[in-house]
C-alpha cells in the first residue's frame, strides 16, 4: 500500500518525456512502421474500393472492417516490440494467441467507459483516462480482463491530471499534423484523398504514440513498484459497476424503444390512422355526379 505520509513524486517532465520517446522511436522506427503496414494498407484498399462505388462498395466496407480489426489488434505486437525489442515476425507470432483475451479486454474497457458516461458523463471521462494503460498491463505484466483495467487505474491514481495533460498535448500535436497533411490531399482528391493520407500518416504517428504511452507507463511503474507484483482483483467495484451499467442501459433503451414503437403503432391503428387499401382495380376516386 502507498504511504500517505511520503511525498508523491512527480512524473518525468514533458521535455524529457518527448526526448526519451523520440530516442526510442528512432531506434525502433523500422520495425514499428513495418508492423503498422498490414492494417493500414488493408484500410487504404478498403477506401479505394469504396471510392469505386457500385458492387465494389460492399467489398470495400468488408475490407475496411477487416482493416479496423487488424488496427485494433496491432497495438499488441507494437507494444511487445517496444518492450522486448523483438522483430516484426516475432512480435506478431508471440501476441497472436492473445487476440481473444484482448478482445475481451477491449469490450470490458468500452463497457466501463460507456457506463461511466451515463453517470453524469464525468465518471466516463475519468475512466477513459484511468483505464488508458490497460493494454500495457495486458502485454507487459500479462494481466487479463478486469485485472488489467484495475492495474491501469491503480497506476494512474494520483497522476490522473498529469497523464491527461500529457495525452492532450500529444493529441493536439497530432491533430495539427493530420490537418496539415490531409488538407491538400482533400482539396486535390476529395474525401478519399484525405482519408488515405490520414491512414498513411498513422503508420508514423501511431507507433510514436505507443512509445510515448509506454514511457509514461514505465515511469508510473517506477513510481509505484509495489503494484508490479500485486496479484489481486480487489478494488474493481467501480469498474465492474460501470461495465454493468454500460451493458444494461443500452439493453433497456433498446427494449424501451421497441415497446414505445409498438405502443405508438397500436395507438395509430386503434385511432383509425391506418385504413385498408381498396382492392386492385377499384376506383380510388368517386366520380362527380352530374
Amino acid at each position: 500500500m502507498e504511504n500517505n505520509n511520503t511525498p508523491r513524486l512527480a512524473l518525468n517532465p514533458i521535455g524529457s518525456l518527448f526526448s526519451d520517446s523520440w530516442k526510442l522511436y528512432v531506434e525502433r522506427f523500422g520495425v514499428l512502421t513495418e508492423i503498422m503496414l498490414l492494417p493500414v494498407l488493408t484500410m487504404v484498399l478498403g477506401e479505394i474500393l469504396l471510392a469505386l462505388g457500385s458492387l465494389f462498395s460492399i467489398l470495400g466496407a468488408l475490407v475496411l472492417i477487416v482493416g479496423l480489426i487488424l488496427l485494433i489488434f496491432v497495438s499488441l505486437p507494437v507494444i511487445f516490440s517496444i518492450h522486448t525489442s523483438a522483430g516484426v515476425d516475432a512480435s506478431y507470432k508471440d501476441t497472436l494467441h492473445l487476440f481473444w483475451p484482448f478482445i475481451w479486454l477491449i469490450i470490458l474497457n468500452a463497457l466501463a467507459v460507456f457506463g461511466g458516461s451515463f453517470m453524469l458523463i464525468i465518471p466516463g471521462i475519468w475512466l477513459g483516462v484511468a483505464l488508458g494503460f490497460a493494454r500495457y498491463a495486458f502485454v507487459i505484466e500479462e494481466r487479463r480482463g478486469i485485472d488489467a483495467l484495475r492495474q491501469s487505474k491503480d497506476y494512474i491514481k494520483g497522476y490522473w491530471w498529469a497523464v491527461l495533460g500529457r495525452s492532450i498535448l500529444l493529441g493536439l500535436i497530432f491533430l495539427v499534423a493530420i490537418m496539415v497533411v490531409e488538407a491538400p490531399f482533400g482539396i486535390l482528391f476529395g474525401r478519399i484523398g484525405a482519408n488515405v493520407a490520414g491512414l498513411l500518416l498513422s503508420v508514423f504517428y501511431v507507433p510514436f504514440a505507443a512509445v510515448y504511452a509506454y514511457k509514461i507507463f514505465g515511469n508510473l511503474r517506477t513510481l509505484k513498484p509495489e503494484l508490479v507484483a500485486v496479484q489481486t482483483k480487489e478494488r474493481t467495484g467501480f469498474i465492474r459497476a460501470a461495465a454493468i451499467v454500460g451493458l444494461v442501459v443500452p439493453i433497456i433503451l433498446i427494449i424501451a424503444g421497441i415497446v414505445l414503437t409498438g405502443a405508438g403503432m397500436l395507438y395509430v391503428m386503434r385511432s383509425g390512422g391506418y385504413r385498408a387499401l381498396p382492392p386492385s382495380g377499384y376506383p380510388t376516386q368517386v366520380p362527380l355526379q352530374q
